[in-house]
């Protein structure tokens, strides 16, 4: 491939003595004299997160994720203000941490502001017109927010306020920056930019107050490991470590409503010690939190938040991160505050925790899809209507840089949810774009540090924490490159990248094959669905071996080796021989005493869909099994779940004109999530992720039924 060398004189760079450190925040500045309104060009890369303020105003963020020793380069057009000045400021963070949403590498700023075709300013070591400050508002000893995600926000500002952000501001001792030799390819952004408009709520809101903190009450919550296991879990601060710890703060403090208020721009709402309002932005929706605050005295505020409410009030660690942010305002500061993370939530709660506070401008930025999605089909009912509304919500806010899994507890790129989304977007866009970026993340790496040869990650840009990895989804990897070459679209000038890693995870398989030539005892996380089906995964798990079959023949396809198929065949013909029990497929089979594979009784309504989806099993050969699944006749199967057993269910059902059933069963799931939040959600449940990317594919499955239909 081409080359890509975007810079012309910038380099990365980076202070040396903050190297390494964990949850670091610098801004870079330059101000450039330009005739009044002259627009320039911000060449960037960042690692790992960064925003851009142009004369004040929020111009960017980003980056574009992608895969260890690689960094995408943004262009975010900007303009000089009627004085004739250009000042950039590039807030950029240093999480200095292994995560599931970004590479754990040297955090770097790479950026050039280009007139014309000339740099006028750049990052260097010496010159070049950017000077760069430790950003110390900004908390350095937080909790981290999940297992998957870095920190929590936490800041302390002074009575002059955000003053690196007021015009003319200049770092009065810049810190030493030295270039980052850690070696990365540039590589192009390759999908579209954010849409960072700003959402208001309802007027409607609602008042109450923090009751007295009670340790029975937080004794009882759930500790997380990635808070009360560090650093023997994941990295980060002990929280006998951290400044404030939020968790053991919040989960000891109850909410009651005091009443209803109304919230009315320009208009200050006061709030006093352990007083909260709480705002309605009507629907499930992604981005960063903002207001304006004016501290009467020395104040602590926090800002909580979550996508539904439990008993009428947020309950911050609902799905299993800490969906909060604190600040620490002087006395008389005053500040549009607008927090660095991106986070999903309905309800946003603030709360004086000491001191007093006027707040107003309660809103939040966007950062989401904002490309142009197919419209529905005409005459669309409403209860279908409001579900592929949320569908659509649902895969703006999960397709922006990667197919994500959940906007907010991960933020991070799985392996088998990208299938269906990837599906969605070539649906809704009629292109994929964000596929094929997704996917060179995956293809570009040599290999992956931490993994058995050959095995990838089961979520990327990220690291394998504890070094876990799924074996199913790296299968599923192989399927999504067949797919998306054969429907899709893939570079041709990929097919050495894509032939290397596909023979990677052959050769890797293949030390899992039996005398029987079926995969056993796979290791790390072997995953089927979220229900008891994962119960079975142990010693030859039917399913697994099902999708192995079909990834065969992806690869027979993609390598352009039929061997590959005809080993396909016979994996079917054993699995099929050995799973097939009175009417059903079993799902493993089991080592005895004396070593004597033996089949189990255990049968699960998801490995019934995988035979199906996989080919392994088809409604005219299975005829009696296939219409008693149509009928949701389970008898003693073990129920499935919506991920990925009720998809591959609805799939099923379309594809082979079981129309009624289809919709009848899309509308009953989805539908009250549609109501409750306005997104489709990762289980049927409340209590994880009410915002889940794989569901976007429903808005493809409705189009289907309306096709269909006509």
């Amino acid at each position: 491939m081409t080359p890509y060398r975007p810079f012309a004189r910038a380099l990365p760079v980076w202070p040396q003595k903050l190297t390494g450190r964990m949850n670091t925040w610098l801004s870079f500045h330059a101000s450039v004299p330009l005739a009044a309104g002259r627009g320039a060009t911000l060449r960037l890369a960042a690692a790992q997160a960064y925003r851009v303020w142009v004369n004040g105003q929020l111009a960017g963020r980003g980056p574009a994720r992608t895969a260890h020793h690689h960094a995408r380069v943004d262009e975010w057009p900007v303009q000089a203000d009627a004085a004739g000045t250009l000042a950039v400021i590039i807030e950029v963070m240093g999480y200095g941490i292994p995560t599931f949403c970004s590479t754990h590498e040297p955090a770097f700023c790479c950026a050039e502001l280009i007139v014309g075709r000339r740099p006028v300013a750049w990052t260097a070591p010496r010159g070049g017109g950017f000077a760069a400050e430790q950003r110390t508002e900004r908390v350095q000893r937080a909790e981290r927010y999940s297992y998957q995600r870095a920190f929590v926000e936490g800041y302390r500002i002074g009575a002059a306020g955000l003053t690196w952000r007021v015009p003319g501001y200049a770092p009065a001792r810049p810190l030493a920056v030295a270039r980052v030799k850690h070696r990365r390819t540039w590589l192009a952004r390759g999908v579209a930019y954010p849409d960072l408009s700003v959402l208001s709520p309802r007027p409607a809101a609602v008042r109450g107050r923090a009751l007295p903190y009670r340790a029975a009450l937080a004794a009882k919550a759930q500790k997380f490991p990635n808070l009360f296991e560090v650093p023997k879990t994941c990295a980060g601060y002990p929280l006998d470590q951290v400044e404030w710890p939020l968790f053991q703060t919040l989960a000891g403090t109850p909410f009651r409503t005091t009443g209803p208020a109304r919230l009315r721009a320009g208009a200050a709402t006061p709030l006093r010690a352990k007083e909260w309002i709480r705002a309605d932005f009507g629907a499930d929706c992604t981005g960063f939190p903002a207001l304006r605050m004016k501290a009467a005295k020395a104040t602590r505020l926090l800002l909580v938040f979550d996508e539904i409410l439990v008993d009428d009030q947020v309950k911050f660690n609902r799905s299993g991160c800490v969906n909060a942010l604190w600040l620490e305002l002087a006395a008389g500061a005053e500040i549009d505050f607008e927090a660095f993370e991106p986070y999903t939530f309905r309800y946003l709660q603030v709360l004086v925790w000491t001191g007093a506070a006027e707040v107003s401008d309660l809103r939040l930025r966007h950062y989401i899809n904002g490309e142009a999605l197919r419209p529905a089909p005409a005459g669309l009912e409403p209860a279908a209507a409001q579900v592929r509304a949320a569908a659509l919500a649902t895969y703006r806010q999960n397709a922006l840089d990667i197919f994500m899994d959940c906007p907010a507890r991960e933020r991070a790129g799985w392996l088998c949810d990208s299938l269906f989304t990837a599906r969605a977007e070539w649906h809704l866009t009629g292109d994929n774009v964000i596929e094929r970026a997704f996917l060179e993340n995956y293809l570009v790496p040599p290999g992956f540090a931490g993994l058995p040869r050959g095995m990838v990650p089961m979520c990327y840009p990220a690291e394998p924490l504890q070094l876990q990895f799924i074996p199913n989804w790296a299968m599923f990897l192989v399927v999504q490159l067949d797919e998306a070459r054969r429907l899709r679209r893939l570079p041709s000038a990929w097919q050495p990248l894509v032939e290397r890693r596909v023979r990677g995870l052959v050769q890797y398989f293949r030390r899992f094959e039996n005398d029987l030539g079926l995969l056993e005892k796979l290791e790390s996380w072997v995953f089927v669905e979220w229900s008891k089906a994962n119960e079975f995964v142990q010693d030859v798990n039917f399913p697994s071996n099902m999708l192995y079959a079909m990834t065969l023949r992806a690869a027979a396809r993609l390598l352009d080796d039929p061997r590959l198929a005809a080993q396909a065949d016979r994996i079917d013909a054993t699995v099929r021989a050995m799973a097939w029990r009175d009417g059903r497929f079993v799902d493993n089979a089991v080592r005895d005493k004396q070593g004597r594979l033996a089949v189990t009784d255990h049968a699960s309504e998801a490995c019934q869909y995988y035979a199906f989806f996989t080919g392994l099993a088809s409604p005219r050969r299975e005829a009696a099994l296939w219409r008693r699944l149509v009928r949701a006749d389970y008898g003693t199967l073990y129920p499935a779940n919506v991920f990925v057993g009720k998809i591959m269910r609805f799939e099923l059902l379309i594809a082979n004109g079981e129309l009624a059933a289809a919709r009848r069963e899309l509308l009953k799931s989805y539908v009250p999530m549609a109501r409750a939040t306005g997104t489709l959600w990762e289980l049927f449940e409340k209590h994880v992720s009410c915002n889940h990317g794989f569901t976007s594919y429903i808005a493809m499955l409705i189009d289907q039924l309306a096709a269909a239909r006509r």
